[in-house]
């Protein structure tokens, strides 16, 4: 009868492998690290989403705020004639309602839009206008500041999530609210926008020296 032969102590320790308790201890480590990755990656692309958003809304608010940088620095005392009505002698309406608006709205007249050797059906006096209709800041223009009849004004939404709109007038050395004068214009504008997730953002543009001079003459005419 051949010996048995003896395997090592050491060697059978080699050979049993992981026990299930062992098994068990590894899974929930690696479910743990699994978990503490996920967290990690999600919150990385919940912070770089809310930078786009970020960085979204305030390229939207730069663009509204150059759109309306270019009209009221243009401001212009000129009468307008709505429907061949007889002309308007107030140069800039202001207040609740005007344009439909749910907020206050405005309306005036502005130079400056470029109309190079007449190529466009338009002219290069505009009659433009801001109001806000279901949160939204829109900016309504005609083609011409004398509306004929049935001419219909073209609207462009400017910014989103705007709730409140309001203006405030500087003449005679103070502010007022309201702008009632007609044949005039005010030395200075002040534009107050409530935004939904900002707050409260302002404006405040000095109305041209020409087109106060071109006022205070057809005052001197009248």
């Amino acid at each position: 009868m051949l010996p048995t032969k003896q395997v090592p102590s050491h060697a059978r320790q080699l050979q049993q492998g992981f026990t299930l308790l062992e098994v068990l201890v590894a899974i929930a480590v690696f479910a743990m690290l699994s978990l503490s990755a996920y967290q990690v990656l999600n919150g990385v692309q919940r912070s770089d989403e809310q930078s786009r958003d970020h960085n979204a809304r305030l390229k939207a608010i730069q663009r509204m705020s150059v759109m309306m940088d270019n009209d009221f620095r243009q401001i212009v005392a000129r009468k307008t004639r709505s429907q061949g009505e007889k002309p308007n002698d107030k140069y800039l309406l202001a207040g609740e309602y005007v344009l439909d608006s749910s907020s206050e709205g405005i309306m005036f007249t502005r130079l400056g839009w470029q109309n190079p050797q007449q190529m466009f059906p338009r002219g290069e006096v505009v009659r433009v206008g801001y109001r806000i209709i279901d949160d939204k800041l829109e900016r309504v223009w005609f083609r011409y500041p004398d509306n004929v009849a049935g001419a219909e004004p073209l609207v462009r939404e400017v910014l989103a999530d705007v709730t409140k709109l309001s203006f405030r007038f500087f003449s005679d050395k103070k502010w007022t609210d309201k702008w009632e004068q007609a044949g005039s214009l005010p030395q200075g504008i002040e534009v107050r926008l409530t935004l939904k997730d900002i707050g409260e953002i302002e404006r405040v543009y000095l109305v041209p020296e020409s087109g106060l001079a071109k006022s205070n003459n057809e005052d001197d005419n009248a």
